[in-house]
């Protein structure tokens, strides 16, 4: 599963919860059916993990220092969710995780 993160304006950790936002409303929307229920499901699951437990300051400087043109990275999501990883700009990072 990918989910796209827009970092036009900001650093990937707000990126991370301004997309987990959106996919709660999405779902809560009366008109989303079983179906995108079942997919908004797993990425707000993947996303809270990653809010959670990834170490931002290092994807920061990565993602957000970049004078890249394009500002979208595509967090990977595997399974377990330890091994999501993020790609961008051609480049793949994996988050270090927090201890606790």
């Amino acid at each position: 599963m990918e989910i796209i993160l827009d970092l036009t304006s900001h650093c990937i950790e707000t990126a991370s919860k301004k997309k987990y936002e959106h996919l709660i409303r999405q779902y809560f929307k009366p008109t989303a059916t079983r179906k995108e229920k079942l997919v908004l499901e797993d990425q707000i699951s993947a996303l809270k993990y990653f809010l959670e437990k990834a170490d931002f300051s290092e994807l920061r400087n990565h993602c957000s220092n970049s004078n890249s043109i394009k500002k979208k990275a595509v967090l990977i999501v595997a399974q377990p969710f330890k091994k999501i990883h993020i790609r961008f700009n051609k480049a793949t990072f994996y988050p270090t995780w927090k201890s606790k």
